[in-house]
């Protein structure tokens, strides 16, 4: 189904801006595909994601936090560079399919290699961190549904092709951490396939199942995803030539684009991953340490949470796409609110003395508890209970991070207006990519040597400081809400 929206957009002919009205179509048949190919995308994510540490410090003892700050890290450096050659790929080819294709193939090579990483006897870390940089490579193919949105929906619909795509993320938080808790009864060792060294238990059994979707995934991209009309070539110089890139910049700088707004904008897309960054760095270890809980708990509560998240944001994505609360609440206002949020993260579950616990002892069998030997503060830093640390956690990530991304992007996307966004949408994705690399590491480093405190309260300042340079353009971005 179609439907035709007009919105006024700036058009400069002869240095003259003159304004012609947007009379482009929603294509809601592409959207939805987009949406399903993001969805397909993401459980592979998710089903990995929840068992990345509590696996990896399973079969590897010499894993630490520290280390697995570095692969997350690693990962996310992969995706950021490749977000970047996906993205010219698709620009100068003027396709997405095989871009696209590409990246479920370098999906499929990390799931083999993931399922046989008990075949070396040492080191096992190290083949880990290899699958999740595979991993971070084919998750970036998918940055290239962002600017095809915005070519298949017109300038008013955005914010609701957008909602397709978060909403597609959000329902994969949902199937995964189901997949992951129909295996939760086969515990670690699980049974052996084929070889001693495959096998079929709670951290594996997922990883079986999301290989099989990159070929679900290429069977729609050929069958049902519409390519865009290619415009007509001209003869340019290559972008990775000096005078290419010279043409390109200048051509680039030449638009009359808000570069205020784009940089408040992308600083805005680091600031609001920051809460998300460390949960998904230091959550898994915190519960380990503080908690006491051993992989196979900590793997179930976090699918048990995830999938609660999973069904918050479907119901605000739902709300905002078809219940009309985009209208009732306006991006700027929206994105305000997710800020308010993540600083109630840190003020909320923060580790107060007053209703905090001692550290439980660390146990070398099940290997949970605080190690001693890995965290210095294990004696004289309190824990703050699950009870309140969990519960604020799902809010965060379910209410907090997608109200984040569906106002951002849609606000993004109209301050660029109606220009080819392909690399300007590149452009953000790195921007929000260098808060991955560099936040895994800042995370588990101030965590491993400090404690959850001193790394929430640094958190805390930095979101708040945040929070103060959105208002000071919140009203300049009124027109783009």
């Amino acid at each position: 189904m179609r439907e035709a929206t007009v919105a006024p957009i700036k058009k400069k002919i002869e240095d003259v801006e003159v304004d012609e009205p947007d009379v482009r179509l929603t294509d809601w048949r592409a959207v939805c595909i987009a949406g399903l190919l993001t969805f397909l995308s993401s459980l592979e994510g998710t089903v990995v994601g929840m068992s990345e540490w509590p696996y990896m410090h399973t079969i590897d003892p010499e894993a630490t936090s520290q280390f697995f700050g570095a692969v997350t890290s690693f990962s996310k450096a992969g995706h950021a560079i490749f977000a970047l050659i996906f993205s010219y790929w698709s620009y100068k080819s003027q396709q997405i399919r095989w871009p696209l294709v590409a990246g479920r193939v370098i999906a499929f090579i990390a799931c083999c290699i993931y399922l046989c990483v008990e075949f070396l006897p040492t080191g096992r870390r190290y083949l880990m961190m290899l699958c999740y940089f595979l991993f971070g490579v084919a998750g970036s193919s998918t940055c290239i549904l962002r600017f095809y949105l915005v070519s298949v929906s017109s300038h008013a619909d955005r914010a609701r092709a957008f909602s397709a795509i978060v909403m597609a993320n959000m329902l994969s938080i949902i199937i995964g951490p189901m997949v992951q808790l129909s295996f939760s009864g086969i515990k670690y060792p699980g049974v052996a396939f084929f070889s001693e060294h495959i096998r079929f238990h709670i951290y594996s059994a997922p990883i079986w199942i999301a290989s099989l979707t990159n070929f679900v995934s290429v069977a729609i991209i050929f069958a049902s995803l519409k390519e865009l009309e290619k415009k007509q070539k001209t003869k340019k110089p290559s972008v990775f030539t000096l005078q290419g890139f010279k043409d390109r910049l200048q051509k680039l700088m030449a638009i009359d684009l808000h570069w205020s707004l784009i940089s408040v904008c992308w600083l805005m897309k680091i600031i609001a991953q920051l809460a998300i960054v460390t949960l998904s760095t230091t959550a898994a270890p915190l519960m380990m340490a503080s908690f006491g809980w051993d992989g196979s708990m900590t793997v179930q509560i976090m699918a048990v949470s995830m999938g609660t998240v999973g069904l918050l944001s479907i119901g605000l994505a739902v709300a905002w796409m078809v219940g009309g609360l985009g209208k009732l609440i306006s991006p700027r206002v929206a994105f305000l609110i997710s800020l308010l949020i993540s600083v109630a993260l840190y003020v909320l579950s923060y580790p107060y003395p007053q209703i905090g616990h001692s550290m439980p002892q660390y146990n070398e069998t099940t290997r949970s508890g605080c190690n001693p030997a890995e965290y210095s503060w294990c004696d004289t830093e309190m824990s703050t209970t699950p009870f309140i640390f969990m519960p604020v956690v799902i809010v965060v990530m379910g209410i907090g991070l997608p109200l984040a991304s569906i106002s951002l992007d849609t606000i993004y996307s109209k301050v660029l207006g109606n220009i080819d966004q392909s690399l300007m949408q590149g452009a953000i994705i790195v921007a929000e990519d260098l808060i991955l690399i560099v936040g895994p590491i800042y995370s588990a480093s101030i965590f491993t040597a400090y404690g959850q405190d001193k790394l929430w309260l640094i958190n805390a300042v930095i979101t708040a400081a945040g929070t103060v340079l959105w208002l000071t353009v919140f009203k300049r971005v009124k027109a783009y809400s």
